[in-house]
This record gives structure tokens, C-alpha cells and sequence, in this order.
């Protein structure tokens, strides 16, 4: 067996197994694979064996803060067993990259690992939406699909352009190309929150992308910077896929202004759509249009190496939606 970190030289060799149904469709987006796994951040290990691809892995290594200690998560994405006997490999590849490993989401074979090896299941993040859209599903007679448009049109529509009175006015948010080192909070009133480098900023919420659409905002008052928010934007979606500030309120009005920013010309509303775990936060996001539609995301914690520690009380923890490749899916933008 051969093991592989993946660089462009790769790609032909990881479309070996593009005909294979279990094989990502992320990875056909060669474009893609080359920022994602080729930037020194997050890798792709390919397990070869005779020359045939037997299986593949990518690893972020991601750096959080609990209780304000650092804390070092692994969380895996796109992995994949070719062939037979791989898939424990790739486990062990996984446990040795840090000291505690991550999944946020996750397919129900992951969660099958997760739950044989004893990990730990925190609360369910909770999914909030504006302006929702129901998409039909494939199955759908004619009459659910109709009566899910309907419901669709029956909802109140959130325009939170119109709603910024309802905000602080101290507080402004302010479109940046590139993160700055003092949008990075010296201090958090959150316990648990993801807290990358600026390099790792900069490389996987970059503005410039020609795939996805990230748009960055500082959050400020007056002369100070309280933190920044990352909007995932889409024709149809506006996502807050990462953000974090100095005070739970104020960044979430911060997130709200930035919506508003994104959203204020939209001939009509798009969805919006952000998870939080922050009780504070949760609710103001619910005065303001979101709905708690019970849909939630599974967050789980473990490792080999080191036990985990941390309480099961996750309200006063900051949760972003695009961690790991969460918010990189296709078909990207410019399929």
C-alpha cells in the first residue's frame, strides 16, 4: 500500500474512481480540489494500492478555544473506501491527525463509526431560517410538491434592510476584500468557539474565490472592530458561514446588518439561513424573522488520544455552519 498527499500532479490519479457512485462530486471540480487540498491547510490523503486508488481521505486540522485553552480538532471530509479494508486505515489516519477530532453533520456511515467507538454527542445545533424554500424532493407526488410552493408563499417574507431600526445604531458593518488582524477578537464571551489563524482566514473564506461567493464584513463601533461575519451567498441562499466578535449580542446584530447589507436590493427574498447553539443569539435572531424549524445538525467531539472534558451545556458556545467543508458543495458557482 501506498499513501499519498494529494497535489495537483494527483488529479488524474483521483479520477480513477470519478465513475464510482460513492465517489464525492466535490472532487470532479478540479479547480476546487487544488485550493481546497493543495494549499498546505487541509489535505487529501490517497490510499494507493498497484497503482489503483483504494481510498481517500482529507483532513482539517482546525484550532478552537475551550474555556479559553486551545484546543485542536481533525475533522474529516470526503473520505471514501474503495476497496476492501481501507476504511480502518483511514480511521487511524484520522484519530492520529490531532487530539480530539470533529464532526459536525456527517453521513449516517460516520455516525455509525462515531457511535461504535463511544464518542460524544453534544445537543443538536439548531437550524434557523428566513424566507424559507422548499425544495421538491425526488419522490414527491405532484400535490406535496405544489402544497410545499404554497406554503412557501404563504409565509411572511423577512426583509431585514427594512428592519435595521431595530439595531443598534452605534453599530455598523463595513464590506472588506480580506480579514485584518484586529477583526480577530482579543477577548470572547464564548466558551467554546472556532479560532483559526488569520492565514487559515484568509485561505478558506477568501472573497476572490471563482466557485463560491464569500462576502466579508467587519463589525464596528465607531473607531473599534467587535469582530466580523462571513456570508456564503448564493441566486437563491444567503448563509452565515463563519463569524465571531468580542459580545455574543452585538454579534448577532452584526450578522443581521450584514444580511441586511446582501439582501437589501433582492427583487425577492432569499432564504437565509444560519445554525447557532448560542441561546442569546438564538434569540434574536428569532425576533427578527428566523424560524426554529426543528431541523438540526448532529456536533460530536472524541478522540483516541485524549479524553474530552467538556461540559454537555453548548448555550453559551459560538457554532458556525461552514467548518470543514461543510459549506463547499457543488455545484459551485461556476458549473
Amino acid at each position: 500500500m501506498e499513501f499519498l498527499t494529494y497535489n495537483p500532479d494527483h488529479y488524474p490519479l483521483l479520477m480513477q474512481k470519478r465513475e464510482d457512485p460513492r465517489f464525492p462530486s466535490a472532487l470532479g471540480h478540479r479547480g476546487f480540489v487544488n485550493w481546497y487540498y493543495a494549499s498546505g491547510h487541509c489535505r487529501l490523503h490517497l490510499f494507493v494500492d498497484h497503482g489503483e486508488l483504494a481510498g481517500i481521505i482529507g483532513l482539517d486540522i482546525m484550532d478552537f478555544r475551550y474555556d479559553d485553552r486551545p484546543m485542536r480538532l481533525a475533522a474529516a471530509n470526503n473520505h471514501v473506501a474503495f476497496l476492501p479494508g481501507i476504511g480502518g486505515l483511514q480511521f487511524l489516519y484520522w484519530m492520529k491527525a490531532a487530539p480530539h477530532a470533529l464532526v459536525f453533520g456527517g453521513s449516517e456511515d460516520t455516525h455509525e463509526v462515531m457511535r461504535r467507538n463511544g464518542w460524544r454527542y453534544f445537543p443538536p445545533v439548531p437550524l434557523l431560517l428566513a424566507n424559507r424554500r422548499f425544495g421538491k424532493l425526488a419522490g414527491d407526488p405532484a400535490w406535496r410538491s405544489l402544497a410545499k410552493r404554497a406554503l412557501g408563499w404563504l409565509l411572511p417574507s423577512v426583509r431585514l434592510a427594512s428592519r435595521r431600526r431595530g439595531l443598534p445604531t452605534h453599530l455598523t458593518v463595513r464590506e472588506e476584500s480580506d480579514f485584518r488582524e484586529e477583526m480577530l477578537p482579543a477577548t470572547s464571551p464564548f466558551r467554546f468557539r472556532f479560532a483559526p489563524s488569520l492565514a487559515y482566514l484568509r485561505w478558506r473564506y477568501a472573497t476572490g474565490l471563482p466557485f463560491i461567493r464569500y462576502r466579508l464584513f467587519a463589525i464596528e463601533d465607531g473607531n473599534a472592530c467587535l469582530g466580523y461575519v462571513v456570508l456564503k451567498e448564493t441566486p437563491d441562499q444567503v448563509w452565515v458561514s463563519q463569524c465571531d466578535g468580542t459580545d455574543a449580542r452585538l454579534l448577532a446584530c452584526g450578522v443581521l446588518l450584514a444580511l441586511a447589507e446582501v439582501t437589501a436590493d433582492d427583487p425577492h427574498p432569499r432564504e437565509l439561513c444560519l445554525y447557532t447553539a448560542h441561546e442569546a443569539m438564538r434569540a434574536l435572531f428569532l425576533q427578527f424573522g428566523f424560524i426554529d424549524w426543528r431541523l438540526t445538525r448532529p456536533l460530536v467531539i472524541g478522540g483516541m488520544r485524549q479524553p474530552s472534558e467538556m461540559e454537555n451545556d453548548t448555550r453559551t458556545w459560538l457554532v458556525n455552519f461552514d467548518w470543514n467543508d461543510n459549506g463547499l458543495r457543488s455545484p459551485f458557482l461556476d458549473e
